[in-house]
C-alpha cells in the first residue's frame, strides 16, 4: 500500500498542477492507464489521456482556475478531499452558455482510489455546480 501522506500529495497535485495548472505531462505519472473518472464526458473517462483532456476542457471553460484544498483524508486506498474550486466563467459548460466573465467559487468532494503503485484508478465528485452556475449568471432568474 502507498504512503498516506504520498497519497495526499497526488491528490494535491491533481488538483493544482494537472488540472488547474495545465501540466497535462504530468498525467502519466499520476493516473493509472486503467483509470475511469466517473464523472466525466466519456472522451474524457479514461486513462492518463481523459485526464489530460478533463485538464485542458476545464481550463477552456474557467479561466484563472484553481483550487484551495481544506481537508484531506485517506483510508487505505482512498481519498477524500473536500475543496473550493475558483474561476472565471469563460463558457462551455454548461454547454450553448457564453462566457459571462465573472467569478465563481464552488465548494466540491472529490472521492479517489488508488492502485499500490500510487497512481490514481478512479474518481467519483460531489460539486455544487448550482451554485456555481447562479453565480455566474447562467441560470435565469438566479441572482448573479
Amino acid at each position: 500500500m502507498t504512503d498516506p501522506a504520498a497519497l495526499r500529495r497526488n491528490v494535491e497535485a491533481m488538483h493544482t498542477r494537472l488540472i488547474a495548472g495545465g501540466e497535462t505531462a504530468l498525467a502519466a505519472e499520476l493516473v493509472h492507464p486503467d483509470f475511469i473518472n466517473h464523472e466525466a464526458d466519456p472522451e474524457r473517462s479514461r486513462g492518463p489521456e481523459g485526464a489530460a483532456a478533463t485538464s485542458a476542457w476545464l481550463r477552456s471553460c474557467f479561466g484563472d482556475l484553481s483550487f484551495e484544498l481544506q481537508h484531506v483524508i485517506v483510508q487505505g486506498n482512498l481519498v477524500a478531499a473536500h475543496m473550493t474550486m475558483h474561476g472565471t466563467h469563460e463558457g462551455g459548460l454548461p454547454p450553448g452558455v457564453p462566457g459571462t466573465h465573472k467569478r465563481f467559487s464552488a465548494r466540491h468532494v472529490h472521492i479517489y482510489r488508488f492502485a499500490d503503485d500510487g497512481r490514481v484508478t478512479e474518481h467519483w465528485a460531489v460539486r455544487d455546480d448550482l451554485g456555481a452556475m447562479m453565480q455566474i449568471g447562467a441560470i435565469p432568474g438566479a441572482a448573479a
